[in-house]
């Protein structure tokens, strides 16, 4: 380990640009798609109707159990379903996925088309399901 840190000072002009390389990365990842919220953030909006929950797993998953009030659009059919979307300007989109990283890459794809407000389900319906939340 001492060694290690060693060759990191001898060599700090290869060492802090690819830190700062690393920082970056992990703030871009951590904001790809749009906001992470947990579980309690999600039954907050709800109560409150500012959102709406958009469940992008196949739809054999979605009727296994989803969220109440949830809609399914599986992310292998968004770019032909994303007009459905539409009527939701305005308020929150709450993307759910499996484990809340295919949430991300809906995310970008529907803020790319012009949803601004988009958050993601941290953790996905796994984390939901370990919170002992309800599904239907």
């Amino acid at each position: 380990m001492d060694r290690f840190i060693l060759f990191l000072i001898e060599h700090y002009y290869y060492s802090v640009p690819l830190l700062v390389a690393i920082v970056l990365l992990i703030r871009s990842s951590a904001k790809k798609g749009g906001k992470k919220i947990t579980a309690q953030d999600l039954i907050n909006l709800t109560n409150l109707d500012k959102a709406k929950l958009i469940d992008l797993r196949p739809a054999a998953d979605f009727d296994d159990g989803h969220i109440t009030g949830s809609i399914n659009i599986p992310f292998a059919n968004l770019d032909d379903r994303a007009h459905e979307i539409k009527k939701y300007e305005g308020i929150s989109l709450v993307l759910i996925c499996e484990t809340g990283s295919q949430s991300a890459n809906a995310g970008e794809k529907l803020q790319n088309l012009g949803h601004k407000d988009t958050l993601i389900l941290s953790g996905g319906i796994n984390n939901w399901r370990m919170d002992n939340l309800p599904l239907i």
